[in-house]
């Protein structure tokens, strides 16, 4: 019985060393991810690739956002996508595309089952002339030196792939505001995870990446039949062609902002496609952070049951909820310090007053949405997926 006792002791221990070591190691990369003196007037064609379904309410804000960008018109294209809308989605479009001859619309029915957005990012790029994509969600905005940016960095790397770095905005309550914590952390992880050359994370709403590279890996052959992955999966596919060709790029300029959703609803079934990708499909660098943040989180949640069930016959000093505690003021003192560091740079430091209640909830989310994840459909943008 004490050898059982001394490897729970030692799994603990492991397990919460290894989070440590692993935010610690996302904050360094963050901090270590410098930016860089960039001259904007260096320029490169790009395509802008926007694919939209149902975005009635938002897509003129992101075309406009775009149109009126701090870049020379013959040196980019807006390619818009409809992707078989149901509402007033196209028609707008359409006017937009009557009144600027460098955007150019692709209209797409429902009539093929295959991943809704890869697919219609395959239909654009097929017909893109620029030399950089540029992909962005219809939901975004983005200030006027966004393109300028993107192209000045690209052309002083030469990467084949920049992860552009997203951030909500305009948020009224409480919940879009825990999302909006959050989601500073992720991005904050995968730029500092790309600092060490590790691709775990980033997001197809600002994603930008050579044309040569997309035909040379194949663009999405082989996840086809996958809803989510327009942005991780491709990455990893990138990162395997070329090993150093990924970089972050960590400029205020950069940044597109999008919405959080308005309710639990919405903000499930967003998680739930997320996570479609599902665990098996991840690299390894990404298998073991996940892992190891699951377990972590995992172990906060489940030890003060151990109390109940007295599995250790009291061989501990301390109870099992009051190890958990320990853990949980652990993880709030690390994460903190990254939330810290990723809030300074997207200018919303006063939101981190929101930081408790968000992670004690996100110590319930993190365990509940694998298992919600495996539910056999979502529903996104009025189109039912089935896994």
């Amino acid at each position: 019985m004490e050898k059982a006792h001394l490897i729970i002791g030692i799994i603990i221990f492991l397990i919460a060393f290894s989070y440590v070591l692993v935010i610690s190691v996302l904050c360094y990369g963050w901090v270590s991810t410098k930016k860089r003196e960039l001259d904007l007037t260096r320029v490169v064609k790009i395509s802008v690739i926007v694919a939209a379904r149902n975005e009635e309410a938002n897509i003129s804000l992101c075309l406009q956002s775009i149109i009126h960008q701090f870049y020379l018109k013959h040196h980019y294209e807006l390619i818009i996508i409809d992707d078989a809308s149901t509402d007033s989605t196209n028609a707008i479009i359409t006017s937009f595309c009557k009144n600027h001859d460098f955007i150019k619309m692709i209209t797409l029915d429902d009539a093929t089952k295959s991943a809704g957005k890869k697919r219609a990012i395959e239909k654009a790029i097929q017909i893109a002339t620029g030399e950089l994509i540029v992909t962005v969600d219809a939901d975004c905005t983005m200030n006027k030196n966004w393109l300028s940016t993107i192209a000045a960095y690209y052309c002083k790397t030469n990467a084949k792939m920049i992860v552009g770095p997203v951030c909500f905005y305009e948020e009224n309550t409480v919940f879009e505001k825990m999302q909006t914590v959050e989601f500073m952390a992720l991005i904050a992880s995968g730029a500092g995870a790309l600092y060490f050359n590790k691709a775990i994370m980033c997001n197809g709403a600002n994603l930008i990446y050579t044309k040569e590279a997309f035909n040379l890996v194949n663009g999405f052959k082989g996840t086809e039949n996958i809803a989510s992955g327009d942005d991780v999966l491709l990455m990893y596919k990138i990162k395997e062609k070329y090993a150093n060709g990924i970089h972050f790029l960590k400029q205020q300029d950069a940044i597109v902002y999008t919405k959080a959703k308005t309710n639990f609803s919405e903000f499930i079934n967003q998680r739930k496609r997320w996570a479609s990708k599902g665990f098996m499909n991840f690299n390894k660098e990404t298998k073991v952070v996940s892992l190891i943040v699951y377990l972590f989180n995992s172990l906060i949640v489940v030890l003060p049951f151990f109390d109940l069930i007295k599995v250790t016959d009291n061989y501990f000093s301390s109870s099992f909820f009051e190890i958990s505690l320990i853990l949980l003021l652990i993880k709030c003192v690390i994460d903190f310090l990254l939330l810290f560091l990723a809030a300074s740079f997207f200018k919303k430091i006063s939101l981190l007053i929101y930081f408790i209640p968000e992670q004690l909830i996100y110590l319930f989310y993190v365990v509940s949405i694998s298992f919600l994840s495996i539910a056999g459909t979502y529903e996104w943008k009025s189109r039912k997926i089935k896994k």
